[in-house]
């Protein structure tokens, strides 16, 4: 499978081998500039998509404007053959990190009649921490139930997502650079964020597009 190695500037293919608990309260005001403190670094990912096609068949990217086409279908073969089980998914999975605190930066516009899971925080040992969900009425939960956006369809918002690696660190989920809600993180360990289409239950067709997706560090004071 390709890995792909994404600039803070635009994309470039590298030839490299390569898939909660709440703190929830009411959304405030993010700083007036939400990155301040943070440096965008290149990063590689890879493409998940059902396994007996093609990636173009699921994904396109557009680098004329910087932006990753992903859709997919509920009847579409899981990402891994059998003995995998899980439903149809096309995502982009980001590098994994171990230590200090990163942040997810996306644009995202759903296209009408998609129900599915767009962006996750996970544990590369155990699964999503955090799971944002796109749903046909046009709301976007964190989960089930914890909504962070209504009207959300068919137009282009911000979606930032902060994961602390160290003991006792949190998940930050910002909409249009104002926190929406604050959750538990799993302490030191293996994580990766994921952004895409993850077909839900009685989904049909889910088809989401991201553009000037960025990954930041959290820069450590100095002394």
């Amino acid at each position: 499978m390709k890995i792909f190695r994404l600039a803070p500037t635009g994309i470039v293919f590298a030839l490299a081998v390569l898939s909660v608990g709440l703190v929830h309260g009411a959304a405030t005001n993010a700083p007036a500039s939400l990155t301040d403190g943070w440096k965008p670094v290149p990063f590689t990912f890879e493409v998940q998509h059902p396994y007996n096609l093609k990636t173009a068949d699921r994904y396109e990217f557009d680098a004329t404007n910087n932006t990753h086409h992903f859709w997919v279908y509920f009847t579409d073969k899981p990402h891994a053959p059998p003995p995998n089980k899980t439903t149809a998914r096309t995502e982009m999975r980001l590098e994994t990190f171990s230590a200090g605190e990163r942040m997810f930066d996306g644009d995202v516009n759903i296209t009408p009649g998609t129900f599915a899971c767009i962006a996750q925080v996970f544990d590369a040992a155990h699964g999503p921490v955090t799971m944002i969900i796109a749903h046909p009425d046009g709301k976007v939960t964190v989960g089930n139930s914890d909504v962070i956006r209504t009207n959300a369809i068919g137009t282009w918002w911000n979606l930032k997502m902060t994961d602390d690696t160290k003991a006792g660190g949190k998940i930050r989920i910002y909409v249009d650079n104002v926190l929406a809600g604050t959750y538990n993180s799993r302490g030191p360990r293996d994580y990766y964020f994921k952004c895409g289409v993850y077909s839900r239950k009685d989904s049909d067709r889910s088809d989401v597009r991201y553009r000037n997706i960025k990954l930041w560090v959290k820069q450590e004071p100095t002394n």
